[in-house]
């Protein structure tokens, strides 16, 4: 009988450690595949903050062209300019757009891929990135939007020329950036509106930095 006992006991722990075995190999073998989509997750987001970078770079530099076009004619200091009539108009009359890549960041978002990464401080990284200081950028970028649309409306009824006649002047580009110059120090309503536009593109370019910190920050924690 105890034999049989014994034969028994021997064959259920066999059992249970079989099972065991079994149960912890498999929790191993998907923390090492948990730990590999985690590489992937983190390479594909840093593919995107290279673009995303790139992008950075050249909003910054237009954003910064714009912004110091538009201060030289509000303060009337246009000698040896180094832009064009449109550029001006692209300054003064409509708007640089900012729609950073987040097409990657987006898809591991609602298929779960970035609950794969472990690092707590990359995760506060990726949503200050992603959620926070981009936003700072676009809330202004909308603000200067709807006072660019009050200047060109202005400027259709107040101005047509600076719109339909001046740009086909047979004349220099400084002629025209000087005739467009002397309207505006002539109309303190035109110069108010071109103000309060130079005000947002400025808190455009500090959030810009910000929105570049941050990416830096998070590029920096990836590959560390």
């Amino acid at each position: 009988m105890k034999k049989i006992i014994f034969k028994y006991v021997i064959e259920f722990s066999v059992i249970v450690l079989g099972i065991s075995v079994s149960f912890w190999f498999d929790k191993y073998q998907t923390s090492l595949d948990n730990i590999d989509r985690e590489k992937e997750v983190l390479t594909e987001l840093s593919t995107e903050l290279e673009v995303i970078e790139n992008t950075i770079k050249n909003r910054d530099s237009v954003f910064r062209f714009d912004k110091e076009n538009l201060v030289r004619i509000i303060d009337d200091k246009v000698a040896n300019i180094s832009f064009t009539y449109n550029d001006l108009l692209i300054a003064s009359t409509d708007y640089r757009g900012f729609s950073p890549s987040e097409e990657i960041y987006t898809s591991l978002k609602y298929d779960g891929g970035l609950k794969f990464i472990r690092n707590s401080k990359i995760k506060v990284a990726i949503e200050s990135f992603y959620n926070g200081t981009k936003y700072g950028v676009v809330a202004n970028m909308e603000d200067e939007i709807v006072v660019q649309r009050e200047i060109l409306k202005y400027i259709q009824y107040n101005h047509p020329q600076i719109i339909i006649k001046i740009s086909k002047m047979k004349i220099s580009e400084f002629e025209k950036i000087k005739l467009f110059t002397n309207i505006v120090q002539k109309d303190s309503t035109l110069k108010s509106l071109l103000v309060s536009k130079l005000r947002f593109m400025n808190s455009k370019l500090i959030f810009l930095q910000r929105y570049k910190s941050s990416l830096s920050t998070l590029k920096n924690l990836i590959t560390t």
